[in-house]
């Protein structure tokens, strides 16, 4: 089902695509993929939009009011499909009332009343402000990451690549997917929540027209281990979930991409940072926490995947330093801690598969260490030290509540660190110094 909204009777004069607003009120905030500023008129909308994904919100202004967004996407010269060509304008509404984007037109709405909001939208068309970022088209940004396939291009995550690497792997299935949204009709707000969360009475009554929830394909509530897996197979995916991953991604029949765990990555930091969506902030973590860098094995099993994935975080954590007035590990320190952990894990972990590979690490796999190396050479901007911290053995909790003892050998042959390490002590007639005695 297409969006009436997308209008293909109004065409943008050089075949680029267009976004209109009406009835937005003066001093809001206007978002457009990486710029935000707030108009002293009413804001008619964006023209000239390159070819990729974008994502505009609206917010009353105030940093504590609710941001609605509306996903668009735009197809590169030459791949439109029928219901997809470029030169297409997007209409929406301000709903003052509610503070949400709505439909200019819908299905009550007579044919003359139609044809005076065309012929009103086709004269103010000059008004629009042009698409003004300097970025790269999404051809040129992705020919740019493949022309070093093993390396980092020094320009990757510039200020010209920086949307294409937040954004390539957002599709318009991906978006219909999650948003459950009719195709070209893709709102997000603040409000809506992941499927499965937990949402307090507080929460609904606040938010009472909140929607159906996000659908991912591993949200927040999700096990990651193979519900038919048992004994040591399900301890191995409780440690490291590459292989449940990978088969629930490649299964034929479940219609999924290898690449949607990186689009949903890229969703949930998008919507958690532009629309202050606290439930894609979470699933965001979540996912980065969980899955991104606790499959240890997507380095050597699927290496272009874990490599794609390790850039995507590296863009995000530039942007989110870079871009952002506020900063989304605020939102969540608890879980920016618990990330800072899982990071150092998996360096000592993905260290120590390369070496056991020696000789016989191919360039797909070096290059997921290179990837990493870049990642970790920026972390100090945030404080973060990846030598210390790492958990060797211990209990581990399934996600069903049964405990495991598991123990990581691959580090028989180095000091172990972190909770687990041995400790020098002073000793006292045969005794640690400093202990209570009941003698």
């Amino acid at each position: 089902m297409e969006d009436p909204n997308v209008d293909a009777e109004i065409s943008s004069p050089n075949g680029r695509d267009a976004f209109i607003l009406h009835g937005l009120p003066a001093y809001f905030t206007i978002g457009c993929d990486t710029i935000a500023f707030t108009s002293a008129n009413q804001f008619p909308g964006f023209r000239d939009f390159p070819s990729g994904v974008h994502l505009i919100w609206i917010a009353p202004s105030g940093s504590m009011s609710t941001r609605s967004g509306y996903w668009m996407f735009t197809p590169e010269e030459g791949e439109e499909e029928e219901d997809t060509k470029s030169g297409r304008v997007h209409l929406k509404h301000w709903d003052v009332y509610d503070e949400v984007l709505v439909d200019v037109f819908d299905e009550e709405m007579n044919e003359e009343v139609k044809e005076i909001q065309k012929e009103s939208l086709e004269q103010n068309f000059a008004n629009l402000y042009p698409y003004g970022i300097h970025t790269a088209e999404a051809v040129s940004a992705r020919n740019n990451a493949l022309t070093e396939q093993y390396g980092l291009p020094s320009d990757l995550l510039g200020d010209r690549n920086i949307w294409y690497q937040l954004t390539f792997a957002i599709n318009q299935e991906l978006l219909t997917r999650i948003t459950g949204e009719a195709r070209n009709n893709w709102n997000v707000t603040t409000s809506d929540s992941v499927a499965g969360e937990t949402v307090s009475a507080e929460e609904t009554s606040l938010y009472s027209n909140r929607r159906p929830g996000l659908q991912f394909i591993f949200p927040m509530n999700a096990r990651l281990i193979n519900p038919l897996a048992t004994g040591s197979e399900r301890t191995r995916q409780a440690l490291d979930p590459s292989g449940w991953v990978i088969e629930k991604l490649e299964d034929a029949a479940s219609g999924y991409e290898p690449d949607d765990l990186t689009g949903e990555f890229q969703f949930a930091f998008l919507a958690g940072a532009h629309l202050a969506n606290l439930s894609c902030a979470a699933q965001w973590f979540y996912l980065a926490i969980e899955l991104v860098f606790r499959s240890y094995s997507l380095a050597t099993d699927r290496p272009q995947q874990a490599r794609s994935l390790i850039q995507v975080f590296h863009a995000q954590l530039l942007y989110n330093d870079r871009y952002l007035e506020g900063d989304i590990f605020e939102l969540m320190p608890k879980h920016a801690h618990e990330l800072r952990l899982a990071l150092t894990t998996y360096k000592a972990r993905l260290d120590e598969k390369l070496l056991a590979l020696g000789d016989s690490a191919t360039l797909e796999q070096k290059a997921v260490a290179i990837a990493f190396s870049s990642l970790q050479s920026w972390l100090p901007r945030l404080g973060w030290e990846l030598g210390s911290d790492y958990v060797r053995s211990g209990n581990v909790m399934l996600e069903d509540g049964e405990m495991v003892q598991a123990e990581i050998s691959d580090f028989e042959d180095e000091d172990e660190r972190g909770e687990f390490a041995p400790a020098v002590v002073e000793m006292e007639n045969g005794k640690e110094a400093g202990l209570v005695s009941w003698d």
